[in-house]
């Protein structure tokens, strides 16, 4: 009874942890709507509207739920969430522009949460002892009732012996950076990776259970292919996941050779996710008729014109910033730095070797445990964090999100190699067990704790405009980037509207037509501000496409352009605040090339986590750096043409 209620409050503790993390600072951008795919997808959801009937409802062409009636002829998300939100918001009233916002990011949030909750599920299917004979687990056993370790003792839970193994996976994957900034988005990413998730926790369920065909059989297979079907409608890259399951049912057939189970489950899941397509993706399909799959010409243009966008050679601004990058070098470095974070991006590379080495000299032996439930599912989780970053770090487009379903396997994986070494460490170490364990806490928290901080300050965007309503005159002309977010924003105490603006489409391809427009604007210039690192890392890295441009840029951070720096505002992960308001902190520079991971001190931080070479979403939504350039009077146009090397 002691233990259940350990077990509960250890439950509780991690739970709530998590929670804290992805709810608090939700409205991290004061309702300025200052991330431009939420804009998008809260336009769409305010923009649509419930129909009268399903078959309206059903009828791609005529749906007032559909984004391609209302408008908004691109549209490549998945409906379910966009549905989902406005019905949450519709409920609450508040399914205004400002509020429908702040009930998506909540939901998100909310959603990840259940992810959280799947990993501890998924780790109490698994038997972390993988390839322990019973007379090792009994030793195991016999040594866990030691009283020099009764702390552990405390989470040998059931007969496989050491079951703190849910509970480590769960707190490292509530540690994640990536899945709690992720959960402060009103964004599709959190769903597909819940319902992927949640696909696989009912895949194991069905391995793990005794094949009789009886209600309970075909209600868990109805509810996998539910599952699986709202990942597809939460994002169409949910398919990448289908080898897995097919992989799953195979392994059935094979194990139990029944072919009568195997068609059962193939066509129950089957049905199960086209139904649930027609449901919640139901413009997916050109026709109402449930019984006609034909999909949807606009749907498939918009998906080409996606795919149009990618190459060396593309033009379209966001996909600029993949030109230079190396496939799978690039994703893997910021995968470890910033969607991990480094200690848990060490641990989960060493625990995925430790377990595919585990898997391998089980295969080389050619013992019965490789037939064994648990030992292919720990199979199916590498299978599947192999198979994804294969895919998608080589692609031309290498978001970090892209990788984010495999956080929880990633988290299952290092849990089991932690759990495992807790059991070959506790046998060593019997002094000072405590201090390892508070070490081990502090060291994969200072991650997360650090990004979280970005959260509890205002937001960079926000600090820059009330220094320049302070500090910069009205009817002074401010430059911007075409293609980022203009500053000064809307202030209770401050309108952008007292200042002239200009806008500087840097994005265009060089041309003296370019350089004429834009030498003419930076004359009337008299402050240029670049209000995240959106324009200047991409173009200043890409000296082929844009020749004049990044010697523009340099011109323009060394200061011989003829205008100086003379404030910066960032929001770094914080790992060490400031001590003293009097301690001394250096002018803060910026590189144009910066390294994918360094430290600096700022005012708020003694010691920072300096993320300008994150990959740009990873900074330019809630925690951007805005630069802000005075024009000293030794500009011109001539000189500009001499910097950047035109003779025209």
């Amino acid at each position: 009874m002691k233990r259940k209620y350990i077990s509960i409050s250890i439950f509780a503790v991690i739970f709530s942890l998590a929670t804290f993390f992805r709810l608090y600072g939700v409205n991290w951008d004061q309702g300025q709507h200052l991330h431009p795919d939420e804009r998008f997808l809260t336009m769409v959801t305010t923009g649509i509207s419930w129909p009268e009937n399903i078959f309206e409802y059903l009828d791609s062409s005529t749906s007032p739920l559909n984004p391609h009636n209302r408008g908004f002829g691109f549209f490549v998300y998945g409906t379910f969430p966009i549905f989902f939100t406005k019905y949450i918001a519709d409920l609450l009233k508040m399914d205004d522009y400002g509020n429908l916002t702040f009930i998506g990011r909540q939901l998100s949030a909310f959603i990840d949460l259940g992810t959280v909750l799947l990993v501890y599920l998924i780790a109490k299917q698994i038997n972390p002892n993988l390839g322990t004979r019973n007379s090792e687990q009994s030793q195991n056993s016999n040594d866990l009732n030691s009283k020099r370790f009764e702390l552990l003792n405390l989470f040998r839970i059931s007969d496989f012996g050491f079951r703190i193994f849910p509970y480590i996976a769960m707190f490292l994957y509530s540690c994640m950076v990536l899945p709690i900034q992720l959960s402060h988005f009103y964004a599709v990413d959190t769903y597909l990776t819940f319902f992927i998730t949640l696909s696989f926790y009912l895949l194991i369920r069905i391995i793990n259970y005794k094949f009789i065909l009886n209600s309970k059989f075909i209600i868990l297979n109805s509810i996998l292919g539910i599952s699986f079907g709202l990942a597809i409608a939460s994002k169409i890259s949910a398919i990448i996941f289908t080898p897995i399951l097919l992989l799953g049912f195979g392994y059935i057939l094979y194990k139990y050779k029944n072919l009568k189970f195997a068609f059962s489950l193939g066509i129950i899941f089957i049905l199960s996710v086209y139904f649930t397509l027609r449901l919640f993706l139901p413009y997916l399909f050109a026709q109402a008729d449930l019984l006609n799959p034909s999909l949807n010409p606009k749907v498939l243009d918009n998906w080409k014109q996606l795919k149009s966008f990618d190459g060396p050679d593309t033009s379209f601004p966001p996909a600029l910033q993949w030109i230079p990058t190396k496939p799978y070098i690039y994703p893997f470095t910021h995968l470890i730095f910033w969607g991990l974070g480094l200690p848990l991006g060490i641990l989960s590379v060493t625990a995925l070797i430790y377990c595919i080495v585990y898997i391998a000299k089980t295969i080389h032996k050619k013992t019965k445990n490789i037939l064994r439930n648990d030992v292919f599912t720990l199979i199916l989780i590498i299978l599947f964090i192999i198979m994804l970053f294969v895919y998608q770090a080589g692609q031309f487009a290498k978001a970090s999100r892209y990788l984010y379903p495999f956080y929880p396997f990633l988290a299952l994986l290092s849990g089991l190699f932690v759990n495992n070494f807790i059991i070959f460490f506790h046998k060593r170490v019997t002094k000072h067990i405590y201090l390892y364990f508070i070490f081990a806490l502090i060291l994969f928290l200072a991650y997360p704790f650090s990004f979280f901080s970005t959260y509890s300050r205002l937001h960079s965007r926000q600090q820059a405009s009330l220094w320049i309503y302070k500090n910069i005159l009205p009817n002074a002309t401010i430059a911007t980037e075409h293609w980022d977010d203009g500053l000064p924003l809307f202030l209770p105490n401050g309108d952008p509207r007292i200042y002239k603006g200009v806008q500087l489409a840097l994005y265009d391809p060089d041309s003296p037509q370019k350089w004429e427009k834009v030498g003419q604007e930076l004359e009337k210039t008299d402050y240029i501000i670049l209000t995240s690192n959106r324009l200047w890392r991409s173009l200043s890295a890409l000296p082929q496409k844009y020749p004049q441009t990044s010697k523009y840029y340099r011109a323009l951070f060394d200061g011989s352009l003829g205008f100086q720096q003379i404030a910066v505002f960032s929001s770094y992960p914080c790992l060490i605040p400031k001590l003293s308001e009097n301690q001394y902190i250096p002018p803060e520079t910026t590189a144009l090339e910066p390294p994918p991971i360094s430290f600096t001190t700022t005012p708020y931080c003694t010691l920072a986590l300096n993320d300008d070479g994150a990959e740009e979403s990873f900074t330019v939504y809630d925690h951007p750096k805005v630069i802000i350039f005075e024009k000293t009077g030794q500009y011109s146009f001539k000189k500009l043409k001499s910097l950047i090397g035109l003779s025209y």
